[in-house]
């Protein structure tokens, strides 16, 4: 991902963005072929312990070759985005541009036995149902057994080690009129646009501090 030390955030700030979007698209090469797939995205671990990405994919996925052969991989999750025309700048003597929030992960991937296949599912699943769903107890032991099993079954699961991670925030940094950019974002009946007028204001990005 190319960026720039204005648009970057600490690590810390990537990590949680990461696990609150929980959901990207992974990418990689392997035999000739560029393999891309969008799924929930569990970054486990911890910047002292190290971290890793635990995933699981269909079994028909071409991508599964990939898993066996330890290919390298990247997964970029997006966060809001907009287009910029020049007049919310307050003026038509600017070029219309694009402000977006994403983090890349690349590492390299290794194949999990149904074990830890399993495993990595029961956990992602109780995390995100502990996010979403407030008091949640639900669990897939409810689900009656025939189902579950057919179920992993059809899928593959996959860690992603030796992580880079990056970010590009690109929110108007650094250049003039954001009170104006955030003013006409804020006034948008778009809730996306709404939650970019508030990070315009104040960017989370490493250069702002």
């Amino acid at each position: 991902m190319y960026t720039r030390e204005p648009f970057t955030l600490p690590l810390p700030a990537m990590v949680d963005f990461v696990r609150a979007r929980s959901f990207g698209v992974l990418a990689t090469y392997h035999d000739g072929t560029v393999h891309t797939s969008p799924l929930p995205v569990d970054l486990r671990g911890s910047e002292e312990a190290g971290l890793f990405v635990a995933g699981h994919v269909a079994r028909a996925n071409g991508m599964t070759a990939a898993f066996e052969a330890g290919a390298p991989a990247t997964v970029t999750v997006m966060g809001p985005d907009s287009y910029v025309p020049a007049e919310w700048f307050g003026t038509r003597g600017r070029i219309p541009t694009w402000i977006y929030c994403a983090v890349e992960i690349s590492g390299r991937l290794e194949v999990s036995d149904p074990a830890r296949t399993r495993a990595d599912v029961v956990d992602l699943i109780d995390r995100l149902q502990g996010q979403t769903v407030e008091g949640s107890t639900w669990s897939l032991d409810e689900m009656p057994p025939e189902l579950t099993e057919g179920y992993l079954r059809n899928i593959v699961g996959y860690r992603l080690h030796d992580l880079r991670i990056s970010s590009c925030f690109r929110l108007n940094q650094r250049k003039a009129d954001s009170d104006r950019l955030a003013e006409v974002l804020a006034a948008s009946d778009d809730t996306v646009r709404r939650e970019l007028a508030r990070l315009v204001l104040d960017p989370p990005t490493a250069g702002t501090a």
